[in-house]
């Protein structure tokens, strides 16, 4: 029996009010995988100034520290602003006061402030036009925006197949759909991280992201999807034109 809308709200709500059980859904439930995940965005960083949404447990956002670009983080929960607080503290990656308790909608930043907006695995907040207007809004001209929106496991193994099974039950056929669309590949690279091969494709025109509102508000659209044996992951980029491409 699959999970309802409301049944599913409630359980985020609940993760996002327990900085524990934030941790245990987002690790046992994907084998392990969620952080190689969210590193993903380290390789696709434009510029220097960072901002990211949804920060969660801050553990990319002190990842990004660490790697030496200037970020801010804003976050909705109370909850995860002092989780991502006590994160930084602990790694000794920068002051707690760069997690701002705030809305996506509603940005506390003036326009042209970053050069690469993040959002790792956002909730409902990123489908909202008000969202990508205010991201928008926040970039530098030449900034990027990185989703990374979606992943699944492959069915490899004895214990993926019935974490998968898990996936279904809770989100639904939609968390499988990005798989079943294989469309021509624009081009293909290999990379290799923490000794695990993964490709990655750029992907015209993937069903992944038509939801997150990116033209409406002058963002150029990218899809790319990332792969290993393992695993699969649905990459949504946004580009913001830059003063040359206006000219033209």
């Amino acid at each position: 029996m699959l999970m309802t809308p409301n049944l599913r709200k409630l359980l985020f709500e609940t993760l996002y009010k327990n900085r524990y059980l934030y941790r245990f859904a987002s690790t046992v439930p994907f084998a392990g995988n969620w952080r190689t995940w969210q590193k993903l965005v380290l390789s696709r960083i434009h510029g220097h100034d960072i901002l990211e949404l949804g920060c969660g447990l801050g553990d990319l956002l002190a990842d990004l520290l660490e790697a030496g670009y200037m970020c801010r983080a804003v976050e909705h929960s109370p909850e995860m602003v002092a989780a991502a607080r006590a994160t930084l503290q602990r790694r000794h990656a920068g002051p707690a006061s760069w997690v701002i308790q705030g809305s996506a909608q509603s940005l506390p930043f003036s326009a042209n402030s970053f050069d690469t907006v993040v959002s790792t695995f956002p909730s409902e907040y990123i489908y909202d036009p008000d969202t990508i207007a205010e991201i928008e809004r926040v970039l530098r001209p030449g900034g990027r925006l990185i989703i990374i929106e979606g992943a699944r496991l492959q069915p490899v193994g004895y214990l993926q197949p019935l974490l998968l099974l898990i996936h279904l039950l809770v989100y639904g056929p939609r968390s499988l759909s990005g798989a079943r669309s294989r469309p021509k590949q624009s081009g293909t690279t290999t990379t290799i991280v923490d000794d695990e091969a993964f490709t990655t494709e750029e992907l015209p025109g993937m069903p992944f992201g038509g939801l997150i509102p990116l033209e409406q508000s002058g963002l150029r659209r990218r899809s790319q999807r990332v792969y290993s044996r393992r695993w699969q992951v649905f990459i949504t980029l946004g580009e913001k034109p830059d003063a040359t491409d206006n000219n033209h």
